[in-house]
């Protein structure tokens, strides 16, 4: 048998892990439903006019990141408690497969259940909004902007992040990892501008990563980049960070002592 990959044992842990954690998960749904009825509504009718497709597509992007982030920081909560982590880690399955149960559950699965939810959620308000005609426009994630790969490789992007934090840490799972994550966000812009201005021999005033610098003369603005027309190859780069943490979270997994 294959230590490291067994298609019938993981789909035996994948069985059991859904048995046990099903019931949380629908509540979780619930709970998505809610918030996101909740939220919404109230922003439209607070709104001196029907939800715009434009607004419908910021909260489809604040939804589905967010929530995805707090849920994928629980993925692999239990092993910061000493005795789910031993329950967990000498369950007869191989590190691979019980980090694969937690990566479809947290990414493709999730996805799966986001979309229709929110759909679902928009549908009921735009049909109870009496300023709204009957042919009322709702966003088509496969078209509206940003454009669904842009918003999926965010989204893979936050979710290796928010894997290896659950992993990682053993309290306070999303604030630990975001913390962290929006202090390698910070250094990773002021080296990026310190490398940038190096280069060019002058003082900017920003110098983002992946985006265009710029700097002051004479009252003047000048854009210096060489991203434009590169969209293609910086998601590529993204797609590429994403993998390696996404290696990496499994790493920290596997490393774990029973």
């Amino acid at each position: 048998m294959n230590n490291l990959f067994n298609l019938s044992r993981f789909a035996l842990l994948f069985r059991k892990h859904t048995v046990e954690n099903y019931k949380t998960y629908l509540l979780s749904l619930g709970v998505l439903l809610g918030a996101m009825f909740l939220i919404m509504g109230g922003a439209s009718y607070l709104s001196s006019r029907p939800m715009a497709t434009t607004e419908q597509s910021i909260f489809f992007m604040f939804f589905m990141i967010g929530a995805g982030m707090v849920f994928s920081s629980t993925v692999f909560a239990q092993l910061g408690d000493k005795k789910k982590a031993i329950a967990f880690l000498t369950l007869p399955a191989s590190q691979l497969e019980k980090y694969l149960v937690g990566w479809l559950y947290s990414f493709p699965i999730y996805l799966l259940l986001f979309v229709p939810s929110f759909y679902l959620v928009l549908s009921i308000l735009l049909s109870i909004d009496p300023r709204v005609s009957e042919d009322a426009e709702m966003i088509n994630i496969l078209t509206s902007e940003p454009r669904l790969h842009i918003l999926l490789t965010f989204y893979a992007l936050f979710n290796a992040l928010m894997l290896v934090g659950s992993a990682y840490f053993n309290k306070h799972h999303f604030i630990k990892t975001a913390f962290a994550g929006f202090l390698g966000l910070l250094l990773f812009y002021n080296l990026n501008k310190l490398w940038v201005q190096a280069m060019l021999g002058r003082d900017l005033v920003s110098a983002g990563p992946f985006s265009a610098a710029y700097f002051m003369e004479n009252d003047k603005r000048f854009d210096v980049g060489a991203y434009e027309g590169n969209e293609s190859l910086i998601l590529l780069l993204l797609v590429a960070m994403a993998l390696i943490i996404w290696a990496v979270a499994y790493f920290k997994i596997k490393e774990k002592q029973v």
